[in-house]
């Protein structure tokens, strides 16, 4: 039966796309009533090169208006922030996971205006043209189906199961269709494995390119290919989030490929950074901090941390702005009252965390001391309590208290969370967002080391964590096994060829961690080349590689201890002692090998490797709490989590603890037990 309200059609997920017609190198949209007409045709024009690009940017238009969204959903809905009696009703609903379908956060069909718009724009370039022999459209293309991937991925996190296309919705015909396919039985619709799928394939003959930006910097300001989402960075997601689904090795070793080819890719190394904040001196009075400096509010200083943002107006008359500051942080618009704030639960994963501090006097005298855990001894702080264990909350997170006798409705008590304020309290005006930034550095490392473990790559994925990424690392024996890194040697580029074209070759002189033993940098000079790779842990904690309290589970049950030499060769030695003492010393040797082979096969043994994974795959849970909290990542990292382990309860228990471990929400827990539960509602007729 044919639904022939335009204006219910409209308010449909698959109904309310957008696309552009270019006239005069601007845009002109068609009304919404148009769009949905038979008589509507695509009016198609000999597209210059600045014509495109123009498109390209209405995309990313289309864009802002779920960057919000994307950070709202991905972790409102989890258990690092709280509500309060300000917290407006829809954002309440977020928050208990009681999203219903007229709620203002589920609206989908903003998503599908970006996929159409990407869908038009590649139905309509000229894929022939060519210039020097390539596509001369090939940048554009490739950042199109990027976006395209990017905004199906979301739909797949946030509903589960959606209607799939990937031709222009023209027509109110055509848009109807796909409203009664989907409304039959989900016939045209696509889960995570379907679009994950979908995308790998159309994505991967872009791998190869000779650069991991798309789009060149040549329209006007550098900082604009941060715009555009890198293709092996789309992959690897896209790899990450099938293989949580799948369980594969084989998909999360594609995930591995995919990470290295970006982070190591000759002429754009990506290593961690040293951005930490960590104490001075073991009085624990003087702290040393440089890690709110990679939240600095302009892009220009963004783009070398953030590797994909959506720009966003900063006045609403101009279009589309971000409220994202007015829910982390006080501002005269919410009357000072952040609409969420950091929950029970983000306080106990932070205080948990053991900060180590590396001694160093000479190279005879060394130490570690780690800070207390007792916060009456930082009563010299205004929080001593968040000066407990790892230190990324206090950095980030911050109260000031006002008086004002003039205006009673304003909050006393404003907090400021500073990934939202340019590492600023002085929000002067409601200034707002000039960008939403997604896959900072540290979080590309961090799902690199679930693509690790989950590819049976437990220790190489705890080096991420512990010691940061480099030749020394990987090539240490007592870090990575020979075992791992055989695989890992395996693990072959896509991308680049030459001396360092596999998963093990982290460039050494790209990629420089402190070595364990001795206290030097990878290249042997002394203090004198700067680190640039750190462990993600010491970010907020510390000294990670001298830590004794962070350290691999491994069960020893299987270990053999090595045998005692006791054997002694008397000072006036006969022939028959030295004859003897050599079978005593050949003896030992044997038996010595016999338990380094046994204890070699232990360790490599499915048992050990087993319990590794499962106990690094919550320790890189655990740190991407601390590092990505307020990013919008937590819920989707706990989804991951539960698909990879088979244990989909996990999530809601998680999520459940929102208020303390020990204040368990039932009824929360009880909503997100089951896989059904995670996933918003979609509108039916």
């Amino acid at each position: 039966m044919k639904y022939n309200n335009i204006s219910k059609i409209r308010k449909f997920i698959g109904v309310l796309l957008t696309f552009f017609i270019l006239h005069s190198s601007f845009f002109i949209f068609t009304s919404c009533e148009d769009m949905f007409t038979a008589e509507n045709k695509l009016v198609q024009t000999d597209l210059a090169p600045r014509d495109t690009v123009y498109q390209i940017m209405g995309i990313v238009q289309n864009m802002q208006k779920i960057a919000d969204r994307t950070v709202i959903l991905g972790e409102v809905r989890a258990d690092l922030v709280d509500i309060n009696s300000q917290t407006p009703i829809d954002l309440q609903a977020v928050a208990d996971n009681a999203v219903t379908i007229d709620n203002a956060y589920n609206n989908p069909t903003d998503y599908y205006a970006v996929i159409n718009s990407c869908n038009t724009y590649l139905a309509y370039v000229d894929t022939a043209l060519l210039s020097k022999g390539e596509q001369y459209y090939r940048n554009e293309i490739i950042a199109a189906k990027c976006f395209r991937a990017w905004t199906y991925l979301e739909l797949a996190k946030i509903y589960g199961k959606v209607p799939f296309v990937t031709e222009p919705v023209i027509t109110a015909s055509d848009a109807d269709n796909i409203v009664e396919e989907f409304n039959k039985a989900g016939s045209n619709g696509a889960d995570m494995l379907q679009i994950t799928s979908y995308f790998i394939k159309d994505l991967e003959p872009y791998s190869y390119l000779d650069k991991n930006r798309g789009l060149l910097p040549s329209y006007g300001q550098s900082y604009i290919t941060q715009y555009f989402i890198p293709v092996r960075l789309m992959l690897a997601e896209l790899y990450l989030y099938r293989g949580a689904f799948t369980r594969s090795e084989a998909d999360y070793r594609e995930a591995v490929r995919y990470y290295h080819d970006f982070l190591t890719f000759p002429g754009e190394e990506l290593p961690t950074r040293t951005s930490t904040t960590k104490w001075d001196n073991n009085n624990w009075q003087r702290l040393r901090t440089g890690y709110t400096s990679v939240f600095e509010g302009n892009p220009t200083s963004m783009q070398n941390d953030y590797q994909f943002m959506i720009p966003m107006d900063t006045v609403s008359y101009y279009g589309t702005y971000s409220d994202l500051r007015s829910v982390f942080c006080a501002q005269y618009s919410n009357n000072y009252y952040a609409a969420v704030n950091p929950s029970a639960r983000l306080g106990e994963i932070s205080r948990a965390q053991d900060f180590c501090l590396f001694i160093y006097n000479s190279a005879t005298d060394v130490d570690t001391a780690y800070a207390p855990k007792d916060a009456s001894q930082y009563a010299t702080f205004t929080k001593p309590e968040l000066m407990v264990g790892d230190l990324r909350l206090y950095s980030v997170y911050d109260t000031e208290d006002y008086t004002d006798l003039y205006h009673s409705e304003y909050s006393t008590s404003r907090q400021y969370i500073r990934k939202y304020t340019g590492a600023s309290n002085r929000l002067h005006n409601d200034q707002r967002q000039n960008y939403i930034g997604f896959y900072r550095r540290a979080t590309i490392y961090l799902h690199l080391a679930e693509a690790l473990n989950g590819a049976g790559l437990p220790e190489t994925a705890f080096a991420v964590l512990k010691w940061g990424l480099s030749w020394s690392t990987i090539g240490n024996p007592y870090i990575v096994s020979e075992y791992e890194y055989n695989i890992l040697k395996s693990i072959t580029s896509h991308g680049f060829s030459g001396p360092y074209a596999n998963a093990a070759g982290w460039d050494e002189n790209q990629f420089y961690t402190r070595d364990y033993y001795p206290l030097n940098y990878t290249d042997g000079t002394g203090f004198a080349n700067p680190m640039n790779q750190i462990g993600i842990h010491s970010i907020g904690c510390g000294d990670s590689w001298a830590n004794g309290k962070y350290y691999l589970p491994t069960d020893s049950s299987g270990i053999l201890p090595y045998p005692e030499f006791t054997a002694t060769l008397p000072e006036n030695a006969t022939a028959e002692d030295t004859l003897a003492y050599t079978k005593a010393m050949e003896d030992y040797i044997a038996a010595t090998q016999m338990v380094e082979e046994n204890n070699a096969a232990w360790l490599e043994s499915e048992t050990v490797r087993t319990q590794r994974q499962q106990a690094v795959a919550l320790m890189i849970l655990e740190e991407e709490a601390l590092e990505g909290t307020f990013e919008g990542t937590r819920f989707y990292d706990l989804m991951r989590y539960s698909k990879w382990s088979g244990n989909t309860a996990y999530l809601g228990e998680a999520i459940a603890k929102r208020k303390g471990a020990a204040n368990i929400n039932a009824s929360l827990q009880g909503k997100l037990a089951s896989e059904a539960g995670w996933y918003l509602p979609l509108k039916k007729r």
